[in-house]
């Protein structure tokens, strides 16, 4: 069973490589395929990741490899997502010196609404955070996987391809002895 899936990946991997796009297309394609998987977009994405790549002249297929891999790992993208926004947050905010007197001279507050109010504020604060993060990895992982791909296609396109023929051969060859 493990052996179809392998098989079949090694064939759509061998039909990428093979295409007769540009390293520079198939790059931009995945990429910009990637870039909409940062959104909780709730399987949108596999439809925007074409339409982007259709936009820029991407590779469209491998656009959506990059938007089917993005819907796998969307719980890891939602967690950096909103640890980048806290962490851009923290940055972007100055503390405030504390000063002991102040604690001590700090009327008490009245029992009010003034606390439930604001855990509404702290939600706002983590919607916040969430979208900062996600526009600022979806624009940083697109520039870099970008270049990633177009330096690894450009150096090893040919070698995978040659490897990936000699074991597809092998594997069928092993099974028609049987």
């Amino acid at each position: 069973m493990l052996h179809k899936y392998i098989r079949k990946f090694k064939y759509y991997l061998l039909r990428t490589l093979r295409m007769q796009n540009s390293d520079h297309r198939i790059a931009l394609g995945f990429a910009v395929g990637f870039f909409p998987c940062w959104f909780p977009t709730f399987g949108i994405d596999l439809l925007l990741a074409p339409l982007l790549a259709r936009l820029v002249k991407g590779n469209i297929p491998s656009a959506f490899l990059a938007a089917t891999t993005g819907s796998v790992l969307w719980p890891g993208l939602f967690y950096w997502n909103y640890k980048v926004g806290v962490m851009v947050h923290l940055l972007t905010t100055y503390p405030r010196s504390f000063e002991i007197e102040d604690a001590i001279t700090a009327p008490i507050p009245e029992t009010d609404y003034i606390i439930e109010t604001d855990h509404f504020g702290i939600w706002g604060d983590m919607g916040i955070n969430f979208l900062v993060g996600a526009v600022i990895n979806s624009f940083l992982s697109t520039l870099i996987l970008y270049a990633i791909l177009r330096i690894i296609l450009s150096k090893y396109r040919k070698p995978w391809l040659d490897s990936i023929k000699k074991s597809i051969k092998r594997s069928d060859s092993k099974l028609t002895k049987l």
